[in-house]
């Protein structure tokens, strides 16, 4: 939930007569309001700071679900799968540079079976790996360059796999790559995600001038 605006609650709307009151009253809503700019959320669904024009999957089953659809909300559960093998490059541009906190790969619900498929064609990942302001990277590039975090699926009834983003590599960033390098089943043909959530918030510009 985008529970940011929740911040702006505390600002005093009541009109006052004296300049010390109005003064008070100004200093504490640009409090609040450098709060709910510094505050993690989803990056697509509480801000417009993902591009999705440049955002895209490689390696994407052209009938299964697009990048920018796994971002959003997707109560549906669609599936975004890959295609000629296990591996998927989510690449995801923003518009702004911007700090990431976490982020969340689900995958509860596989694709729905076409004809000639099984259930071991399509299977969720089991290794993801993430890559910082590293925008035009290819497969070629994924055993070149070092992750700046991985996360690891052990488990046969994990749903989800959860990255906290420390340090500053996670900082000031134009761009993340998630590369879902190995399917969790290693006989599986495909893999697969429902959602993928990218916790941040934009990053101060120090050249902005404020108003």
């Amino acid at each position: 939930p985008c529970s940011g605006v929740a911040a702006m609650k505390g600002v005093n709307t009541e009109g006052s007569n004296t300049d010390r009151m109005r003064q008070h009253q100004l200093t504490k809503k640009n409090v609040n309001q450098d709060n709910l700019r510094h505050e993690d959320v989803d990056l697509m669904v509480c801000t417009d700071l993902i591009d999705q024009s440049r955002t895209e999957a490689l390696n994407r089953l052209s009938s299964s679900a697009t990048l920018v659809e796994v971002l959003q909300a997707n109560p549906e559960d669609k599936a975004l799968a890959s295609d000629t093998d296990q591996q998927l490059l989510l690449k995801v541009h923003f518009k702004e540079r911007v700090n990431i906190a976490g982020v969340s790969v689900r995958f509860s619900k596989p694709p729905a079976l076409e004809e000639g498929e099984d259930e071991d064609t399509y299977a969720k990942p089991r290794l993801v790996k993430l890559f910082a302001n590293k925008g035009d990277m290819e497969f070629s590039d994924c055993d070149q360059i070092e992750a700046a975090a991985q996360a690891v699926v052990e488990g046969d009834d994990e749903v989800e796999a959860k990255v906290i983003c420390l340090g500053h590599r996670f900082q000031r960033l134009d761009s993340l790559v998630i590369f879902v390098e190995e399917a969790f089943t290693a006989e599986a043909l495909r893999s697969y995600i429902n959602r993928l959530s990218i916790i941040g918030h934009q990053a101060q510009d120090y050249h902005a001038v404020y108003k």
